[in-house]
């Protein structure tokens, strides 16, 4: 029962850091200042709700497992990013890389949250 209200409130969490950059960037004094998405912040808060989800529910982490794919997806993205885009540039791929960082790991932390929620019944 605590990991279903750790995997709630972990996403009760990401909805308010959503939200709060939405409404800091709607506010008049930020409004040409921050480019960032909603999502941008996600990326290391989900590693570290991966962490400790897995942590409080098993005896290890899963930080190495789903950093391990999150890493090789990226690098062979790259590498097809390299050979198909002539106009790639640094910023054109981290800002693509840290976008994919946004899906791929939100989903990773559903399945972890998933396999621990279904691991305890």
């Amino acid at each position: 029962m605590t990991a279903i209200i750790t995997f709630l409130l972990q996403f009760v969490i990401l909805i308010l850091i959503a939200g709060f950059i939405r409404a800091l960037k709607k506010s008049a004094p930020f409004k040409s200042h921050i480019r960032i998405a909603p999502l941008d912040l996600w990326p290391p808060v989900l590693l570290v709700f991966i962490h400790q989800i897995s942590r409080n529910s098993l005896a290890e982490s899963y930080i190495p497992e789903v950093v391990i794919v999150w890493l090789s997806l990226c690098l062979m993205i790259l590498l097809w990013k390299i050979f198909t885009d002539e106009t790639l540039t640094y910023k054109k791929f981290f800002v693509f890389f840290w976008r994919f960082s946004d899906l791929l790991l939100f989903l990773c932390w559903i399945v972890v949250g998933f396999y621990i929620i279904i691991g305890k019944f």
